[in-house]
This record gives structure tokens, sequence and C-alpha cells, in this order.
């Protein structure tokens, strides 16, 4: 049996595998005689002298800071201006940041590019405003001008006044001012993490399990490493966790509401380092698809076959055409399934050495649906459609149960949860844009915040713990507690953030109790009359706690959660 890491230690997020209140992402709005004036950055009041008069905007952008959610003295300071909704002239425009209105010094000047795997238009300074000992609300403003404007002497497209507020460095939350850049090596990898850290802590098991899934991915893919691997371990979540190009990064954290293993993380990233020597040309849904093959599944080793039946009993199945033009913008769990079942297919009906064939037979082309079809016809003598077509037949033959129909339902409910809260809390993990900077160039500079800090109300952290739990009761198979949190959640979400769910405002006092103590909740979970709480205090060690309320109290009699009851009293032990 292969061993696993604690569950609850690592988030990931298969990208290339493939504030909570107060959002940080400013919407501005515009005026027709001046230019936009935007809602402050961490409740900040907007600034009050009017900026320059620019062309007239109908549509005005949204601005995000990172690190976020709240920035500090010290910080070395990105932005994000998202551009999607705006005038097409300002996509040729330079873009300048000013650190205050007087500066005839611009800090960073860029343009508007499409970035991420959402490929959202919009201009980037990064690492662009280094604070300093600066402290308190400070002006930035943002000049969008069009190409020909110092020639002409033309006004501004548009001109954005932000206030950013930069509380002192001392209040940096933990486990940050214990973080800095450290490594280690194993036999398939060099690990790059921070100190203080829940990485640090474990990074002897990281190492292992490391060893063991690369291990199995070069004899899966019958290729072998050529050099060792680059891991970088981020302390906060990002999408669903991790990241690979030439080297992998991942996030490795307590609070983990993906619920999956470091093996198939590091065999998924694995594969997409590898596979690159069979193919260095390959369709996004043949890379993401063959990362799932070989780790055995996407987030937890699956019946891939089985579950992509259970998808069609489900009527959640995407044609596979739509799913090479637009991979990524499709239903995240979805399209990996989807992908992993059919090379699986592929490669029980045609056997590994013609799959491995035609899987190095890629052409560059235009269009990934030419290169795809192209190959399938030279190696397999049909194209996509009619593969397809055989593979339906096949997956309509396997036997699905109710319980596998529902146990995909529900997965696919929990990371489209997971998505919602971080559009709404935490928009920079979000894994259409995730904001993950230069690693690499961060190590150089000693430069952490941006992979540790991370939304750390009591609201976001009881969120947060409530879907680690429905992870691990979905894991148990415990359907009914999966949908209860779930359910909960949404409420939550779809109520602005206010915990008026009973179950919600449970978590919210559980965590506001233990916070009153210096600890920071990573797991909770109710039984009856009792919770038992993983927490931190001393980073980054963790404490097992259980709390009791001797009260009677009425509970739900199917799952054994507080009704209505916002935990106040309770023991630590």
């Amino acid at each position: 049996m292969r061993s696993k890491v604690n569950p609850l230690t690592f988030l990931l997020f298969f990208a290339l595998a493939c504030n909570f209140l107060l959002p940080p992402r400013a919407t501005l709005t515009p005026s027709p005689t001046a230019s936009p004036q935007p809602l402050a950055t961490n409740n900040q009041p907007p600034a009050t002298s009017p900026p320059p008069t620019p062309n007239p905007q109908s549509l005005a952008p949204s601005v995000l800071f990172h690190p976020d959610p709240q920035l500090y003295s010290g910080d070395i300071v990105s932005l994000e201006v998202d551009e999607e909704n705006v005038d097409p002239a300002w996509q040729d425009a330079s873009v300048k940041l000013y650190l205050g209105a007087a500066a005839l010094k611009p800090l960073a000047v860029t343009k508007f590019e499409r970035r991420g795997i959402g490929r959202q238009l919009q201009a980037t300074f990064t690492w662009a405003w280094d604070t300093g000992d600066l402290v308190g609300p400070q002006t930035l403003i943002v000049n969008v001008v069009p190409p020909e404007a110092e020639a002409l002497s033309l006004a501004p497209l548009a001109v954005l006044t932000l206030t950013a507020n930069l509380l002192p460095a001392a209040q940096r939350p933990m486990p940050e001012p214990l973080a800095h850049w450290a490594e280690s090596e194993s036999e398939c990898c060099l690990f790059h993490y921070l100190t203080g850290t829940a990485a640090a802590r474990d990074i002897a098991q990281i190492e292992s399990e490391a060893d063991t899934a690369l291990a199995h991915t070069e004899a899966r893919l019958g290729v072998k490493q050529k050099d060792k691997i680059t891991v970088t371990l981020l302390s906060r979540l990002l999408g669903h966790g991790g990241f690979a190009t030439e080297g992998i990064a991942l996030s490795y954290i307590d609070r983990n509401p993906v619920g999956s293993t470091l093996f198939n993380i590091f065999a998924h990233e694995g594969s997409h380092v590898l596979d690159q020597q069979l193919s260095p040309t390959r369709p996004t849904i043949m890379t993401e698809g063959l990362a799932v093959y070989t780790a055995g599944g996407h987030f937890k080793t699956e019946p891939l076959d089985q579950r992509a039946a259970a998808l069609l009993a489900l009527k959640r199945y995407l044609p596979l055409s739509q799913l090479v033009k637009d991979f990524y913008p499709a239903q995240h769990e979805i399209s990996y399934l989807e992908a992993g079942a059919f090379i699986t297919y592929l490669v029980d009906t045609y056997g590994w050495e013609s799959f491995k064939k035609f899987y190095s037979s890629f052409r560059p082309g235009s269009l990934e649906t030419e290169m795809l079809n192209s190959a399938l016809r030279a190696n397999f003598g049909k194209n996509l459609t009619e593969l397809e077509a055989d593979w339906l037949a096949h997956l309509r033959s396997v036997e699905v149960s109710s319980q596998a129909i529902e146990d995909l339902r529900l997965s696919i409910e929990l990371y489209d949860t997971l998505r919602r809260y971080q559009t709404v809390n935490d928009p920079a993990a979000h894994f259409l844009n995730a904001w993950l900077p230069d690693v690499k160039e961060a190590r150089r500079r000693g430069i952490v915040a941006d992979f540790v800090r991370h939304p750390n109300t009591p609201e976001s952290i009881a969120l947060e713990t409530m879907l680690v739990e429905a992870a691990r009761a979905l894991e148990a198979g415990d359907f009914a507690r999966t949908e209860k949190l779930l359910t909960s959640v949404n409420a939550v979400l779809e109520a602005h953030n206010l915990f008026s769910d009973p179950l919600a405002a449970a978590y919210l006092g559980v965590v506001t109790d233990l916070a009153s103590t210096g600890y920071e909740a990573q797991t909770i979970t109710f039984q009856g009359r009792t919770a038992t709480v993983t927490a931190i205090r001393d980073w980054p060690t963790l404490e097992t706690i259980t709390l009791t309320r001797p009260a009677p109290i009425s509970t739900d009699s199917l799952l054994g959660f507080y009704d209505g009851i916002i935990w106040k009293e309770g023991s630590g032990g």
C-alpha cells in the first residue's frame, strides 16, 4: 500500500496539469468628465484631489494589489490592472504607475497583455513599488497613455487614482515573520521552501513522497528525468495547489480543502516535466490527460472508466471537440476526468507502445484540433469524432453504482464551491488568473510575502475549515455530511459573507474563540457535543484540541451538528 501524507497538509492546483469581507480587487467607477475614482483598497477612503481629465470612458477596470489581502510597510508591491471591460484603444496604450500625484518619473511602465490560463487582458506591474519604511495611506496614480500622446500632447485615456494603506511591518501575520527561503535535496528533486511553515516542518516526508512518485512516473512513461526537478513549496493556496513548467510549484499548507495526496501531486506534475521528452509539442487535452492517467486519477486514485461512465449518468459529459478548443475554461473536474479516461481507453485499446508512438507524433499547427486529428488518423486510422464514438459506446457498457455517481456529483460541487470561495474572498488564488510571480527571482531578492500571505480573517478561516471537512467527508463516503457542509458554505457566499447559516455560524464561533487564545484553526470536526480541532499557536507546530459544550443542545438528528448555536463555551485540551 502506498503511503499517504496527512490529507490536511497540502493543496494542489493542476494548472499546466494541469480578504474576505474586504476584497482586494477595487472596482473603479468612471464619471463623464473626470477620471475614474476607485473604491479604496483595504477599506481606505478614495482620494479627494481630482486627477487630470482623461478622455471619457464608458467602463473602467479593476485593480488588484499583491501581496494580498493587506499591504504592510516594507512590502514590494505588484498591481494588476484588468482591462477586459474598457475601450479597445487601451490595448495599444502604455500604462504608467506613479507614487503620488506630484511624481514626475513613473515607478514602472508596462502594456496590456493576456495573462494566465484565463487569458485575462491586463497590465501587470510586478514588484514595481518598494514601500520601504512608508506607513499609512499612500496614493498611487495609474496613467493609461495612447502611443502618440507625448508627440501630440494628448491627454491620457484614463487616470486612475488609488489609495493603499500600509500597516506597520510588525503586524504581519504568522507565519510570515518566520519565513525565509531555504532548500533541501532528495533523489529526484531540489526543494525550495519557507522556514516556519508546514513545508519546513514536513520536508523529510515531502522528499520521500516526491521520490516515490517521480520513480512511478518515470516507469509509467518509460523515460528518465535528465536533471533534478526544481520544486518550490508555496505556503498559501493557489488555485487547486500546483503548477508545472520546467519545474514544479505546489502549495503545501495545513488547511487543505482539496484532499489529495502528495503522491498524486508529484506524479501528475512530474508527468508534465517528463512528457516533454516524448513530445515537445502536444495538445493541452493530451498532456493533461496523460498526467491524470500517469497519476492514476486527478485529485486522488480513482477508476477512470467508472468515473467517466458516471459522468454520462449525470448528463455532465462534454464533447471532446469542445475540450480540445477550450480545455481550461471548461468545468475543471470534468475536463481532467474526460482527458484521463480517454487516454486510458486509447492505451487499453491499442497498447502503450502504440499510444507512445502516437503521443510522439504531434506536429506544430495553428489549431490543436488539427494537430490531434492528424496524429490520430496517422496512428489509429480514425479521427477524434470516430474514436470518441467508440469510446462512448464502451463507457455505456461500464457498470456504475449509484454511490459512484453521487461521489462524482459531490466532487464537482466541492471544487466548484472552492472556486466560488476564491472568486469572492481570494481572487488572487483562482486558478484561471492565479498570482504566481517568478519564484527564482523571488528567491534571489528574498521576497516571501507573495508566497505565504493569504486571507486570514475568522470568516475566511471558518469557510476554509468547512471546505476541508467537506473534502474529508467525501473521502469517507459520507455524502449527507458533504452536502450539508457545501450547502452551508454556499449560503454564506450567496449572502455576501454573512454567517446566518447555523452550521457556518458554529464553525465561525470555534475559529473566533480559538483566535482569542492565540490559535489559528486548521481543521474542525463536530461530533455530538464535541468539536475536535487541529490548530497552530507556535508555528508551525500542529496541536489537537477538543472543545466540549457542557449544556444539553439541540442537534441535527442525522449528522450531529450544532443547530443554531454559535460555539462559545468550551475547554481546550
